[in-house]
């Protein structure tokens, strides 16, 4: 017994003897600080500089920090990984010089000496695209046209006088397409001042532009004047559904056409009308987005139709394919859908576009690829008829 407790005790001093305290070190420690980046050049961009550099040859190196100074002093930083050479330096409103501070930093955040460069911006964006705003008399309001060469993200702020008649904020157009072109709808055909300008989202900002101007005449034209017209070729209703109920938002639903799209209906508008707008709405609930519901289609216009149906007498006033906002396949739908779908299809005339009496709907493509149907739940003309 004896001896079994002084092999234990032996056995117990040799465990304790062979252990000793273990130190770790923290997986991101400091550690050295880096050497600095070399070879730094800079390229001018509009509202912004492309730095190019090599980096230190520390292993540990992760990123390479910018550190700069934007509109109201305000400290800008930028980070790029070790696995570029480059970072972008943006969010610059004017073409002045502006020093920038440039660190290479180790996984530890360990960050070497600082360098300085020197960057001189191009003209910004929201230089370039105030220079090119065009800004014209529309019904209703409005039409601003722009260039957006470098698509960058802006937005068009306008500025007019409210019911109340102080001066303010009355749209913000957010675009980054390189061109396009919008209307500002909802006034009276009076003369009234419009200011815009552009800004960005580091809250640069260009001069304002202000131009006095007198809204177009415009009104909803009178669907109780509105009259069917079948012309050789054009597509017979079905189900019961005649072409009126376009404009008593009741459905019309075409008959089959078995040689498949296009088809195409004709009605009268009851009056000659410089048309601005057109509003087109689907089939709604569990029917937006599906089976014979337009998906792309052209509205024609004319004053006298020829009486055989041919196309020579009418003028393209739009082409429109309707865009499902969510992207998800045919029979599913979220809530933007069911949105987009209510407040309808809304098309701008060009203001170029002859006067016309006779509408002619040129369907193309339905969301059933390949079907021989189509329907619209209600239409929507609006315009000058004086």
């Amino acid at each position: 017994m004896m001896k079994k407790q002084s092999l234990l005790l032996l056995y117990t001093c040799i465990l304790f003897a062979g252990c000793k305290k273990e130190e770790h070190t923290p997986v991101n420690a400091p550690g050295d600080k880096p050497d600095v980046i070399k070879n730094v050049s800079v390229t001018s961009l509009p509202g912004a500089a492309r730095i190019t550099y090599t980096l230190p040859d520390n292993k540990d190196v992760l990123y390479v920090k910018a550190l700069y100074k934007i509109r109201n002093n305000e400290t800008r930083e930028i980070r790029s990984s070790y696995y570029n050479n480059f970072l972008i330096t943006d969010g610059f409103g004017d073409t002045t010089e502006h020093t920038i501070t440039l660190y290479a930093v180790t996984r530890g955040e360990a960050q070497s000496d600082a360098v300085t460069t020197v960057v001189k911006p191009l003209s910004p964006p929201v230089l370039l695209v105030a220079r090119t705003l065009k800004i014209r008399a529309d019904f209703g309001g409005v039409n601003i046209a722009f260039n957006n060469e470098s698509k960058a993200d802006i937005a068009i702020v306008a500025l007019s006088n409210d019911s109340s008649g102080i001066y303010g904020t009355a749209d913000v157009h957010y675009t980054n397409r390189e061109s396009d072109s919008y209307s500002l709808r909802g006034y009276a055909a009076e003369k009234r001042k419009f200011g815009f300008y552009i800004r960005d989202r580091w809250g640069n900002q260009s001069d304002t532009l202000t131009v006095e101007l007198t809204p177009l005449y415009e009104k909803l034209l009178d669907k109780t004047k509105f009259r069917e017209v079948k012309l050789p070729g054009d597509v017979d209703y079905g189900w019961g559904l005649p072409i009126s109920n376009i404009w008593n938002n009741a459905l019309w639903h075409s008959a089959d056409k078995l040689t498949g799209m296009p088809m195409w209906i004709t009605f009268d508008l009851g009056v000659t009308a410089q048309l601005s707008r057109i509003g087109l709405w689907q089939r709604p609930n569990e029917w937006i987005y599906l089976q014979n519901n337009v998906r792309q289609f052209e509205i024609w216009g004319s004053t006298n139709p020829a009486s055989d149906g041919s196309w020579g007498s009418w003028t393209k006033l739009i082409e429109h394919t309707v865009v499902k906002p969510s992207g998800l396949p045919v029979g599913q739908v979220n809530q933007a859908d069911k949105d987009a779908a209510a407040a309808g299809e809304q098309m701008d005339v060009p203001l170029n576009a002859p006067k016309v009496r006779y509408i002619r709907v040129k369907i193309l493509r339905t969301w059933t690829d390949g079907g021989y149907a189509a329907n619209i739940q209600d239409m929507k003309f609006w315009g000058n008829d004086q």
